[in-house]
C-alpha cells in the first residue's frame, strides 16, 4: 500500500538534493551484495515513487549514473560519492535511498528483501516479512549471484566497489568495528547505518584500482572523509594516515569477517524509521 508524503534528501556536499512528492511505497530492506556493495552498507533501505513525482535540485553535472544490472540503474554524486535515487528502467519507478533523507518521513516499513545474501552477522530482530529473493513473481528482478573475487597470493580478507573496479585486501585483525548512525554516514551511503572496522593503514593493500578511489573530506570535520569508485560509487577502504588507521566499509568485503561490530555510536542521530534489534552497546555519540 502507497502513502502521499513529500520527502526531500540531499547527498552529503550539497552539491545534489531531490524532492518526492506523492504516492511513495512502504520500506524496503535489501541486502542483495550489489546494494551492499553500492552503499557500503550492510543493507539499503528505498522506498519507490512515480519518475514524475520526483524533482532534482543542484548541479545536474554531479550526478553519475551507473547500470548495475539490466533494469537497474544506480547513480551517486561524483563530488562526495553519496547515494542518489535510482531508476527501475522497466516501469520508471526511482528508488529513493531512505539514509539520505533530511527529516523522518513517516512511512512504515514493508519487508526485508534478498535475505538469502544477509550478511553472517547481521541479525534481523524486527517483525517485518523476509524474504529470500524478490518477492513479486512478475518482477525483472532475478536473485543477484556475484562471481568469486580474484584469487590473490595475498593473505587476507578481499574487498571489492560494485562494479569490480577497485579491489584491496585487509591483512589484519580489526581493532573496533561500529555501526555507525550519525548523519554524515546516512547520508553519504543512503542507509540506516554504515559497519565501519578499523586496522593499521598498513595493513590495507589495493589490488586492482586505485586511481579510480576518489577522497572526499568533508568541510570542517576533523576525520570524516568519504571513499569511493568514481565508476561506480561504491564505498571502498579509506586510509586516513595522520591517524595511522584505515576504515574499511564491512559490507564490501567479499571474505566472512572474523567477527561482527562491537556497538552502536552515534545513536542520538538515528533515523526514526529503523529500531535498533539488537543487544550491542549503544553510545549516542562516540564510545569515550
Amino acid at each position: 500500500m502507497t502513502e502521499t508524503r513529500t520527502v526531500t534528501g540531499r547527498c552529503l556536499c550539497g552539491g545534489v538534493g531531490w524532492t518526492a512528492t506523492g504516492a511513495l511505497t512502504p520500506l524496503s530492506h535489501c541486502h542483495c551484495s550489489m546494494c551492499r556493495k553500492a552503499h557500503g552498507a550492510a543493507f539499503a533501505t528505498y522506498t519507490q515513487c512515480a519518475e514524475d513525482d520526483l524533482t532534482w535540485s543542484g548541479d545536474p553535472a554531479l550526478i553519475a549514473d551507473h547500470r548495475s544490472s539490466e533494469d537497474v540503474n544506480r547513480r551517486f554524486c561524483r563530488q562526495c560519492g553519496s547515494t542518489l535515487p535510482g531508476t527501475i528502467l522497466s516501469n520508471g519507478q526511482m528508488f529513493l535511498p531512505m539514509g539520505a533523507h533530511e527529516n523522518g518521513s513517516g512511512l512504515s516499513g514493508g519487508e526485508h528483501i534478498f535475505t538469502a545474501a544477509k550478511l553472517p552477522w547481521l541479525e534481523i530482530g524486527d517483525r517485518l516479512p523476509q524474504h529470500d529473493a524478490y518477492p513479486a513473481a512478475d518482477s525483472n528482478f532475478k536473485t543477484y549471484d556475484p562471481a568469486p573475487p580474484p584469487e590473490t597470493d595475498l593473505p587476507g580478507l578481499r574487498g571489492s566497489c560494485l562494479c569490480g573496479t577497485v579491489r584491496f585486501v585487509v591483512r589484519a585483525e580489526f581493532s573496533a568495528i561500529h555501526n555507525c548512525h550519525c548523519t554524515r554516514c546516512r547520508r553519504t551511503r543512503g542507509a540506516a547505518f554504515t559497519t565501519n572496522g578499523f586496522v593499521p593503514d598498513d595493513a590495507v593493500t589495493f589490488l586492482s584500482g586505485a586511481d579510480h578511489v576518489r577522497r572526499y573530506n568533508l568541510p570542517g570535520a576533523k576525520v570524516f572523509a568519504a571513499c569511493f569508485c568514481d565508476i561506480c560509487g561504491g564505498g571502498v577502504a579509506r586510509i586516513d594516515g595522520f591517524r595511522g588507521l584505515a576504515n574499511i566499509p564491512m559490507a564490501v568485503l567479499d571474505d566472512p569477517a572474523p567477527r561482527g561490530p562491537d556497538d552502536h555510536i552515534f545513536t542520538g542521530s538515528k533515523a526514526d524509521w529503523w529500531e535498533i534489534p539488537d543487544d550491542l552497546p549503544r553510545f549516542s555519540e562516540a564510545p569515550g
